[in-house]
């Protein structure tokens, strides 16, 4: 078998689903699908001296993904937090054992069905939980966690619903699009039931290119789903407002109108980006070490700033477990290096998405790949800008679409990659 044609055998993919399905659903399940994965993986690639081809750069960068992290942890002036590595070389390696194997069109939209129906069921237990535990006021998915990062999770899976159903409809298989739709429209009330606004920017700006690129949906069609969107996502607002009425918790449309009123539109991003930036004039090469945001008191920050001579407003300064932005938690935590890292892996995608951009006679696999890319890309770095992603379920999302795009991308594509 030649090396660029590494494919992932039955048992790889099948173990490759049950982590998909398991990931916002359970947590043990989860990481041992994925070290069975993993480790079979390895396994197989051993014995059969074949462990698939990347572009050198990819390569380099994927290690870099994992080497800037481990050089922080190494030169950090707090406690190293070590669980964090194990998550960075979780994500990295899902996405570049991915990146290296190759998935047929029926794997990868397989695969995509699996993320999306364990989604749909976590909400499902989501709403359930909210509706029957007095203490639950938000809704969440029960391994994803917090509300905003569950939200994320969930606009990264409507855009892959919206690819599918866009690449389906292309292809006049009209079950699958009616499915994928149905999906996209079912994730955006969830968008309105999380009550995430930086989720639902995601949302729209993930959607609306998967819809118009791959699939060339006739304007009365896209019209027709818009109002379709409007309503379904009015009825869920006034669900969700049902369910938490009693609990004090607020709509997407409430919490909006409050940051206006209030002037804090942005829920503090800004202050932490600013108490980011005092960590990174402190630390600035390696930053304060990955999970160690919350090392940083309020007193050892107006220390920093005072010996500088300035004044020390503690309102201007937000602290918390993380920076709420990928950015922002990125040059805290891990200095230059990190942010230059993520920088070039920013470029290094958004340029794979320009150059694999199917054209008129792409190949469903080639559609599905792209869609799914743009899928982790928007997560990421849209959705960074509202919250802190790239770990745990979003990292492990992000570089699942990550592989995806570039296993799938066409063959004049991956010796340009």
């Amino acid at each position: 078998m030649p090396a660029s044609e590494r494919r992932l055998d039955r048992f790889e993919f099948i173990l490759l689903c049950l982590f998909a399905i398991a990931l916002p659903l359970v947590e043990a399940p989860k990481n041992i699908f994925w070290a069975l994965f993993l480790l079979l993986w390895l396994g197989n690639s051993l014995r059969r001296r074949d462990f698939g081809t990347l572009a050198l750069p990819w390569d380099c960068l994927f290690a870099g993904l994992f080497l800037v992290p481990l050089a922080s942890l190494l030169n950090t002036a707090y406690t190293p937090q070590w669980k964090e590595l194990g998550d960075i070389a979780g994500y990295v390696s899902l996405g570049w054992i991915l990146a290296r194997s190759r998935l047929d069109a029926r794997q990868v939209r397989l695969l995509i069905y699996c993320l999306i129906g364990a989604t749909l069921a976590g909400v499902l237990h989501g709403y359930w939980v909210l509706a029957t535990e007095p203490k639950r006021i938000w809704l969440q998915l029960n391994s994803v966690g917090h509300v905003n990062h569950s939200a994320l999770y969930g606009a990264g899976i409507a855009i892959l619903a919206a690819a599918l159903a866009a690449v389906s409809g292309r292809l006049h298989q009209h079950r699958e699009c009616r499915i994928g739709l149905v999906a996209a429209l079912l994730m955006l009330g969830v968008m309105i039931g999380f009550a995430s606004r930086g989720a639902l920017v995601a949302y729209l700006l993930g959607v609306l290119p998967c819809v118009l690129l791959l699939g060339g949906m006739r304007l009365r069609t896209f019209a027709a789903v818009c109002v379709a969107a409007v309503v379904f996502g009015a009825g869920t607002q006034w669900l969700t407002s049902e369910l938490t009425g009693s609990k004090n918790n607020q709509t997407l449309l409430q919490k909006t109108v409050e940051g206006v009123e209030q002037g804090h539109l942005s829920s503090f991003r800004l202050q932490a980006f600013h108490t980011a930036t005092e960590m990174a004039r402190q630390f600035p090469l390696t930053g304060v070490g990955p999970a160690n945001f919350r090392a940083v008191s309020p007193e050892m920050l107006e220390g920093w700033v005072r010996a500088r001579g300035e004044p020390f407003e503690r309102q201007d300064y937000f602290f918390a477990d993380h920076a709420h932005g990928i950015y922002a938690n990125t040059l805290a935590e891990r200095g230059l290096l990190g942010i230059g890292i993520l920088a070039v892996l920013g470029v290094s995608w958004l340029a794979a998405l320009i150059r694999r951009l199917p054209g008129d006679q792409g190949s469903e696999l080639a559609r599905l790949a792209w869609g799914a890319g743009l899928a982790g890309f928007t997560v990421v770095f849209v959705g960074g800008l509202f919250n802190t992603t790239l770990h745990h379920e979003h990292g492990m999302l992000a570089m699942i679409c990550l592989g995806l795009l570039l296993s799938g991308a066409p063959q004049r594509s991956r010796s340009a990659a």
